[in-house]
């Protein structure tokens, strides 16, 4: 592992570098497609870490582990362009990624199990051809545009932040949300009092959420969440009747931004934190008593990948007399 860690930090500072690990066997690649020429070599089960810097996207068919820099580290992973994740159904390893930015649209098609999607930032995600994916898991992750699901699929989303979420196959598709900041789909062509459309948020169950939208208006009675999703120890802002529909003891509760949020207002940035206020902490709790929203429940929002990343390494220029070399190396990890 550190010698993986050294030889990725001694090039990021000059090319990118994606380092192919499969078993014992260490390969490394550079330039703007070595995701591309790793993931071709990679067999599944194998993991491939990437430096910082912007490497073009590349389709995802097969079950392997995929590691960024962080998406809040000073030279964060990204992913640029659109891909694909099509993973075949009797691959016994599931796909794992974290740590990365992907500024592109990501299409899950095919048949596979578990996907993990972990303190990563996402642009997009849609599906094609009727996908039948079980247990998609996302943790400590930002979906900034929108999140269709389609097919036969099933999807949990753990302390992170989702906007646009849209159900768009009811009939065979649920979704779960715990400690979650959910901004509903906006949709420009609807009536201009009811353009975000939480009733899209259907067959879910929500716990300990926090669901906004940031227009000026108040919106109509109508626009609230659907009777086939519940909604418990969540708070709404600026809706409204959200929670018109859900069962009367559900704990649900209503708030503005400034009551809530120390700075946020409803805009998406990648350095807006979304930290409630002090007062808020204590008074908008979740069903086990901690705060509701993306710092609560037990696996509270942090961006800090899970495994060691170096953040300061120092190498003396030439050996001391009895031949020994003085290194220095700083790293850090989520706890």
């Amino acid at each position: 592992m550190v010698a993986v860690m050294i030889a990725t930090v001694s090039f990021a500072q000059n090319t990118l570098v994606a380092t192919l690990s499969h078993g014992e066997d260490i390969s490394m690649y550079y330039g703007t497609y070595a995701l591309r020429d790793a993931m071709n070599a990679a067999q599944s089960g194998d993991v491939i870490n990437l430096s910082g810097g912007a490497f073009q996207a590349v389709n995802i068919t097969k079950g392997i582990t995929l590691r960024g820099t962080g998406i809040d580290d000073a030279a964060p992973t990204y992913i640029s362009g659109n891909f694909t994740i099509n993973v075949p159904s009797d691959d016994a390893n599931r796909l794992s990624m974290e740590g990365i930015r992907s500024t592109g649209t990501i299409t899950m098609k095919g048949t596979f199990n578990s996907p993990y999607f972990v303190k990563c930032e996402f642009y997009r995600f849609t599906y094609s051809d009727n996908p039948i994916i079980k247990n998609a898991m996302f943790v400590n992750c930002k979906i900034r545009d929108n999140y269709r699901l389609a097919g036969t699929s099933t999807v949990q989303f753990i302390n992170s932040y989702v906007q646009g979420f849209y159900n768009q196959d009811q009939n065979n598709t649920a979704a779960n949300f715990i400690n979650c900041l959910i901004k509903p789909y906006y949709d420009g062509s609807y009536a201009s009092n009811r353009e975000y459309r939480p009733e899209f948020i259907i067959n879910s169950q929500l716990l300990n959420c926090i669901i906004f939208n940031n227009s000026s208006t108040n919106y109509i009675q109508e626009t609230q969440l659907p009777s086939t999703t519940i909604a418990t120890n969540c708070v709404s802002i600026q809706f409204s009747n959200l929670f018109g529909a859900q069962a009367a003891n559900t704990k649900n509760k209503t708030a503005t931004f400034a009551g809530l949020f120390k700075s946020f207002t409803g805009n998406y940035s990648n350095s807006q934190a979304f930290e409630l206020t002090d007062e808020a902490k204590t008074t908008f709790l979740g069903d086990d008593g901690t705060q509701v929203g993306l710092y609560g429940g037990v696996l509270p929002y942090n961006s800090t990948p899970s495994y060691p990343q170096i953040t300061k390494m120092n190498v003396a220029n030439k050996t001391t007399a009895d031949g020994k070399l003085s290194v220095e190396i700083e790293v850090s990890a989520a706890e």
